[in-house]
């Protein structure tokens, strides 16, 4: 008993940890999948250990295999056809709910149609007054769908490799912050041209570094900005204006509509440090709500070790949404940390930034995009505009500025993860105008897609299972627990002979009860009671043969009283 517990109990903690994204690199359908399959093994082995002592019911007894399979497709079946639904049904929901607030709220559908600014936005809204970016007291984003940035990747090898991680697209980073606004670090505007080999370096050369091309447009208010894979090292440009530290533009070499450029990055995220001992200088032990949140969460440990706490401690805490209410108006950041308890990417990176800097680590929030879709046959990355996002960089000792993203990763945009494009999808032109619906086509949909057929084959193989199950049922082997199933041929053999020799029989007696009520105990008692216990608690194999013997017996037993 106590082991088919900790069995149990192992198997529902295994499902809980891939539910809440471990071990990150699986892809969400495939994890919530190996979840289901993970229950359903952990209800097998406490059905198929059972002893004896354990169902008191005779006619019942334990799942066979044939009852855990068709259990565990339909459990399948049905959260393919939840995750269908979670990922078809949000847009139009959301469509149908913003009809009913204009229809019974006229008044805060005006309010919140001026603060989102009028309408859909596109990867831009991380981008404000060129230097600022202000945290909303109230939110409602609705991100597009079309395409904002290209990344061609020139090795296969490097491709391999960052499909096995989580990718970024950096456009800048802000360090100052007050009054609930990111603004730039101190300003060092300074040209940076090109040296002889045509590149601008921004560190020393790393053999491990990712040569990619770059391709996005221009931006109307001639803000343009370097956008590459995150931890640039170089980029292949006749010069760069560096306004700040992470605030870096481009000079005016695009075409009429956009630019295409080289550039090299060494991309460091914490989970590439897992195991490296760097200290980093106590905070000042500040004593207001954030500073005692940081170092509780923080704990104690080595500095990577710290910000890793703090990141999941966010994770774990706090939910995502791009809508938020802020009833009591309270500062944007408190009513994400201590209100509402929940908020797009920036609240998850403004917080982190903050709480690393309680701690002592040099902290900063970057913005660009995270995830993207890949396809295999170009060797490009395609990120839209509902995937920009927002993340901390923190900066250590002999790393540079490294990755730190608390926003929970299973989140659309927030996980980084890249999504490989189905077989046959063709990658989008380069700076193409896409509609949202014609994007969908090309890459977004593919979850929904698989969801839908998986549904289906799940399903219909947990019915063409189900059938073949009740076929060996009505054969008189094997038994189970499902509702509605029809008992074993002994079984209703048995009970048909006592209804014959009107022998009373309780309710909840076991057999061996019931054999023992009946005077004088019939002469195959005891193999009855044998072959029953052995076939339904012990795992042995049914016996068509033994079962017919027994059921003639029976026959033979009820029709001589009867006579």
């Amino acid at each position: 008993m106590i082991i088919r517990l900790l069995g149990l109990c192992a198997c529902g903690a295994g499902a809980y940890a891939l539910l809440r994204g471990w071990p990150e690199g699986l892809p969400v359908l495939l994890r919530a999948c190996l979840a289901v399959l993970l229950l359903a093994a952990g209800l097998g082995w406490w059905s198929v250990r059972k002893s004896s002592n354990d169902v008191p019911a005779a006619g019942g007894g334990k799942p066979g295999w044939r009852d855990m399979l068709v259990v565990g497709t339909g459990f399948l079946a049905l959260e393919c056809g939840f995750l269908w639904l979670l990922s078809a049904a949000p847009a139009p929901l959301e469509e149908m709910a913003l009809v009913i607030e204009e229809r019974l709220r006229p008044e805060a559908a005006a309010e919140r149609v001026e603060a989102e600014g009028g309408g859909a936005i596109s990867g831009n809204w991380l981008w404000e007054n060129g230097t600022r970016r202000e945290l909303p007291m109230r939110t409602n984003l609705k991100p597009g769908a079309k395409p904002e940035v290209f990344v061609k990747l020139r090795s296969a090898d490097d491709a391999k490799a960052l499909l096995k991680r989580k990718v970024y697209v950096r456009a800048f980073a802000l360090g100052d912050f007050a009054d609930s606004t990111w603004s730039m670090s101190e300003a060092k505007v300074e040209e940076i041209a090109a040296g002889e080999d045509g590149w601008v370096r921004f560190g020393e050369t790393d053999e491990r570094e990712i040569l990619h091309e770059v391709f996005h447009a221009k931006d109307a208010g001639a803000r343009d900005l370097l956008t590459t894979l995150q931890g640039v090292r170089a980029v292949r440009l006749p010069e760069i204006r560096v306004a700040a530290d992470g605030m870096n533009f481009l000079p005016n070499v695009g075409g009429a509509t956009g630019f295409r450029y080289l550039a090299s990055s060494l991309p460091v995220g914490l989970d590439d440090l897992k195991g490296v001992k760097l200290e980093a200088e106590r905070g000042a032990e500040g004593q207001d709500r954030i500073a005692i949140l940081a170092r509780k969460a923080a704990g104690e440990g080595t500095v990577v070790e710290r910000l890793v706490k703090i990141r999941d401690f966010l994770r774990e805490s706090y939910g995502y949404s791009l809508v938020t209410e802020n009833p009591q108006n309270l500062e944007p950041l408190e009513n994400f940390l201590f209100g509402e308890k929940r908020g797009h990417c920036e609240f998850f990176a403004t917080a982190g930034a903050l709480m690393a800097r309680e701690i002592g680590v040099e902290s900063r929030v970057a913005y660009g995009w995270a995830g993207g879709s890949y396809f295999k046959d170009d060797q490009m990355f395609v990120f839209v505009a509902r995937e920009a996002h927002a993340w901390v960089e923190v900066k250590l000792d002999g790393y540079g500025w490294v990755v730190m993203d608390p926003t929970p990763p299973m989140v659309l945009g927030g996980g980084g993860a890249p999504r490989v494009a189905e077989a046959g999808d063709e990658v989008p032109e380069p700076l193409d105008e896409l509609s949202d619906e014609e994007y969908a086509d090309v890459g977004g949909s593919h979850v929904e897609r698989t969801a839908l057929i998986l549904m289906g084959g799940f399903g219909g193989l947990a019915v063409v299972l189900f059938f073949l199950k009740g076929r060996a049922s009505r054969a008189g082997v094997g038994g189970g627990l499902i509702r509605g199933e029809r008992r074993a041929g002994y079984i209703a053999a048995w009970e048909k002979a006592c209804s014959e020799r009107a022998v009373r029989r309780k309710k909840g007696d076991t057999l061996k009860a019931q054999l023992a009520s009946v005077a004088p105990v019939p002469e195959f008692s005891e193999e009855l009671l044998g072959y029953h216990y052995g076939v339904r608690y012990e795992g042995k194999s049914a016996e068509p043969e033994t079962e017919r013997n027994l059921i003639r017996r029976m026959r033979e037993w009820g029709r001589a009283d009867a006579t």
